[in-house]
């Protein structure tokens, strides 16, 4: 259960992507101008843009995934399928946005959470972050967080209409591994672009965990610090 002293809840999947959901239909109602979550689920799922499930295959490789203890689940936004698990978190960012403003647009959202994280890595002494795409990263896009060219965190976003105001609201994502190998993740991916017979592969020296870059980083601590910076940022 999320409290308020929580910095890092920690849900099911399901419960985590439903999370995220319930605080853009907050600011969609106009309840809040701005809300963040920081959450790390406490099971296992491989999730993906509905439209997979229609590929051939899917079924038998959904079947194949269960039974290995990953889940099919699916999400809102776009991309390639995606491993959730204890050894990622995601951060969530909702801000409601005036139309014809600079922030009416997909680049604004994506620099509004990645540019903070990008500073937050340089105040744990990451020397070389930036955003950029990632040659070899599964669900790969301009917007990637990058440690040395590596991925650390994959970017997503989603834009409703506020009720009632030509206002849209913003929900923009990133998920980071923190610990385990990129490898573990990685392979699930290809395991599942191997019976959907998808020729796309994906490589482990394409990604970077937050352990490999800050060994004896305070993670909590940390995260208190990300959150307070994603919501200042203008």
């Amino acid at each position: 259960m999320m409290t308020s002293d929580t910095v890092l809840y920690r849900p099911s999947v399901q419960e985590g992507l439903a999370a995220e959901e319930a605080l853009l239909e907050a600011v969609c109602r106009g309840e809040s101008h701005l809300e963040c979550l920081a959450w790390s689920p406490h099971d296992r799922a491989l999730v993906m843009p509905r439209r997979h499930a229609r590929l051939e295959g899917f079924d038998e490789a959904r079947s194949r995934l269960e039974g290995q203890g990953w889940p099919v689940l699916f999400r809102a936004t776009g991309g390639t399928p995606v491993p959730q698990g204890p050894m990622v978190v995601n951060l969530a960012l909702v801000v409601r946005c005036e139309v014809r403003s600079s922030a009416a647009h997909l680049e604004w959202g994506y620099h509004r959470l990645g540019d903070p994280w990008c500073d937050w890595l340089a105040s744990l002494g990451v020397a070389e972050a930036d955003l950029g795409e990632v040659a070899g990263a599964y669900c790969d896009g301009r917007f990637n967080v990058r440690i040395a060219g590596r991925k650390l965190v994959g970017t997503a976003q989603r834009w409703r209409r506020v009720k009632g105001s030509r206002d849209m609201a913003l929900l923009v994502h990133g998920a980071m591994q923190v610990d385990g190998e990129p490898s573990m993740l990685v392979e699930v991916v290809n395991a599942f672009q191997e019976v959907v017979d998808d020729p796309q592969r994906f490589q482990p020296d394409a990604h970077i965990t937050l352990r490999q870059a800050v060994p004896e980083l305070e993670l909590e601590e940390a995260l208190s610090d990300l959150m307070t910076r994603l919501r200042l940022a203008s």
